[in-house]
């Protein structure tokens, strides 16, 4: 599917019989797998979907109940800020026995919430594979046409490298693919060298779940003021002001004191709050491949045995170990304000997995936020090159990637999925990203030392100063 040059005279445009094939296999995989996740989530006796838990928030909205006291059918709780429930309202699902005057039917609510994270994951691809086709240093890039194998290779081999975890978020009803795109539009904007455009993406995904505050850690590290006031400007939008008009400050000051009590702080270890503990937190209550959750798994095998909580060594082994990872991605960057498009790509989707592994939940299905790193990899693979392969190693890196988020799924995997294995094909990922990192930062100091040179020969006299 990707052999055959981007830019051959006689089929330069369109991509060819195999492609075609290889496109068409795959909208019609999503298609079909579209109608598994609308019977397992609209037509069971169970509803096998995470789905409803933002439904019934949004139904909570309307009808002024707390979002954070309400549960779906499953007995689950809205675990996300406010701004996110306010957005769902018109997919609202009311509890079983209430009235559904001017409400859409469940099953249609699933329908369009599938559609739209389908819109969501292919908009996040094209975004930033155009950003880094337009940014790049490669004039092989810049002159490739659209549509060619090179094109459609950059939008979907990430797909395919990552598509467990993207299928796991899809047949949940996650909002990975959501806060998939937010963040590829922050590393589109930033490549694109569009910093205000950045903060107001990152602060979408900052509203959307906490932890891609994380990534404020980037506009900071370069000096970034400008992306920083947008961030501030989206978040004092997106947390307060849309939230204190639904709900009125007060309340909305006291749905952010119940989220902290019940989820931040309790999921930080701090809190005396456990309502949420058996349905979220606990190490035995969640598929968590986050460090901390490797490290306490590794010391306790035995799932009937494990404590349900990590001692204060290993949530601090876990921390230290996160900000290693974090420091090194900084250091690999170098303390440089302005970058290539190939290293802010970089430097964002190594980030996202830092952010990943040191939340202290991490699920399987949160690996689709791989795709940045992936494409990222990729583009700086085929940078001056005209055929978009792969070499052995990155064959068997994505080989391995795949595998490892794939196996902890299958029936009597449970071992290797509490040990943590997608953690570990995530930090394979990542130092592959590392020393990508440290080639690009090398490669831009090169170029900008022949670009001095060379306004140095310009500017140069053209006849030596006349001797004394």
């Amino acid at each position: 599917m990707l052999a055959g040059p981007c830019i051959s005279p006689s089929r330069s445009y369109g991509i060819y019989l195999w492609d075609r094939r290889g496109l068409i296999v795959l909208i019609a995989l999503f298609a079909v797998f579209g109608l598994v996740v609308e019977k397992r989530s609209a037509y069971m006796q169970r509803r096998m979907t995470d789905l409803g838990v933002y439904l019934r928030a949004a139904w909570a909205v309307r009808t002024g109940e707390d979002i954070y006291d309400i549960q779906d059918e499953n007995g689950w709780h809205y675990q996300y800020p406010p701004l996110f429930a306010i957005l769902m309202v018109p997919l609202a699902d009311p509890p079983l026995g209430a009235d559904r005057t001017g409400y859409i039917p469940y099953a249609l609510s699933v329908a369009i919430w599938y559609v739209f994270s389908l819109a969501c994951l292919s908009f996040a691809v094209h975004h930033l594979a155009v950003a880094l086709e337009e940014n790049s240093l490669s004039r092989m890039d810049r002159i490739s046409p659209g549509f060619c194998k090179r094109w459609w290779a950059l939008r979907l081999l990430p797909i395919l490298v990552c598509l467990t975890p993207i299928g796991h978020t899809m047949m949940r009803g996650q909002v990975n693919l959501l806060l998939l795109a937010l963040l590829c539009g922050l590393a589109g904007a930033l490549v694109s060298k569009k910093s205000g455009v950045a903060g107001l993406w990152l602060a979408g995904a900052i509203c959307l779940k906490v932890i891609p505050g994380f990534l404020l850690l980037i506009p900071l590290w370069r000096r970034d003021g400008k992306c920083l006031a947008c961030c501030l400007i989206g978040l004092i939008v997106g947390l307060v002001i849309i939230p204190a008009a639904v709900f009125g400050p007060s309340r909305t000051i006291a749905y952010y004191r119940e989220y902290d009590e019940k989820l931040l702080r309790p999921g930080l270890g701090n809190g005396t709050d456990q309502s949420r503990a058996k349905e979220l937190i606990e190490m035995t209550a969640n598929d968590s491949q986050s460090i901390l959750a490797a490290i306490h798994n590794s010391l306790y095998p035995d799932r009937l045995r494990r404590p349900p909580h990590p001692t204060e060594i290993v949530r601090w082994t876990a921390q230290i170990i996160g900000g290693v990872l974090a420091l090194a991605t900084l250091a690999a960057a170098g303390w440089r304000r302005h970058a290539s498009g190939g290293s802010m790509a970089l430097l964002i989707g190594m980030f996202i997995l830092n952010m990943l592994l040191l939340s202290p939940v991490c699920h399987l299905h949160y690996f689709a936020l791989s795709v940045p790193l992936v494409m990222a990899v990729l583009d700086a693979t085929w940078k001056r090159k005209s055929v978009p392969r792969l070499g052995p190693g990155l064959w068997l890196l994505f080989g391995v990637h795949w595998i490892a988020n794939t196996l902890p799924h299958l029936p009597g995997m449970e071992l290797v999925r509490d040990m943590g294995l997608a953690m570990y094909a995530a930090l394979a990922l990542w130092v592959i990203g590392f020393f990508y990192l440290l080639k690009e930062r090398y490669n831009s100091v090169a170029a900008g030392s022949r670009l001095n040179e060379r306004r140095q020969a310009v500017n140069a006299p053209a006849f030596p100063a006349a001797v004394q």
